[in-house]
Formats: structure tokens, C-alpha cells, sequence
């Protein structure tokens, strides 16, 4: 896996961590075949987005912020506060938001997710 491919999937998972109700954290969800149907289908903007978001958020917001190193070697604590302070950098809001619909259709691409999410999984 590439350093870009580690940092955009700790972005993702950090928007969903554990949702409760016994749905599981993005983490726990199978994204092997949901990264190819997305690199087809997204538009160009979508891709070109979520680059820019793992790049700027993934890899130059910690910095920023005052951490010492990357988002992906972060614990969840730092990773939470970090995306909660993004917010705030100028231009970060708009891929804050790229981030999180990405990590929603990479979460609800998973089966049992959208069992569960229907009623039909187990709870």
C-alpha cells in the first residue's frame, strides 16, 4: 500500500470510527473492491478532491496544527483533534467535506453495513 493510499484510509477512518448500534468502524469494513469501482466511476472532481484532501489534510495539517507527524501516525485522540481544527484552515472545510461523503460511500458499500442500516442486520 503507498504512503498516499495509508493516509487517505486513516482520513476515512477517522470520520467513522465506531457508529454504535452494532454497526462496525469504516476500519473493520472490506474496501478492497470499493477502491477500483470508485477510481471508474467518481467523477474527476471527486478523485482530484480527495487527493488534494489527503495531501493537505493527510500529510501538511498535523504540521500545522502542531504535531510532529503525519495524520496516519497519529493515535485517535490527535486524529480527532486534528480534523476537528482543520476546520478552521483556510480552504480545509471543502475537503473536510470530500473526505467525509467518500468515507460514507466507501462505509456503505459494504453489505452487512447496509443491511444493518436497513434493519435487516444484526443489531
Amino acid at each position: 500500500m503507498t504512503t498516499l493510499a495509508r493516509w487517505r484510509d486513516a482520513l476515512l477512518e477517522a470520520m467513522i470510527p465506531s457508529p454504535g448500534g452494532g454497526l462496525p468502524a469504516l476500519a473493520d469494513v472490506e474496501r478492497r473492491d470499493f477502491w477500483p469501482r470508485f477510481e471508474r466511476a467518481a467523477p474527476l472532481p471527486l478523485r482530484a478532491g480527495l487527493l488534494v484532501a489527503t495531501l493537505l489534510l493527510g500529510g501538511v495539517a498535523p504540521f500545522l496544527l502542531g504535531y510532529r507527524r503525519a495524520f496516519v501516525a497519529l493515535d485517535p485522540a490527535a486524529r480527532d483533534d486534528v480534523l476537528r481544527r482543520a476546520q478552521r484552515l483556510p480552504g480545509a472545510a471543502p475537503l473536510l467535506l470530500v473526505v467525509k461523503l467518500v468515507a460514507c460511500f466507501a462505509y456503505f458499500d459494504d453489505p452487512a453495513v447496509q443491511a444493518s442500516a436497513r434493519g435487516d442486520g444484526p443489531r
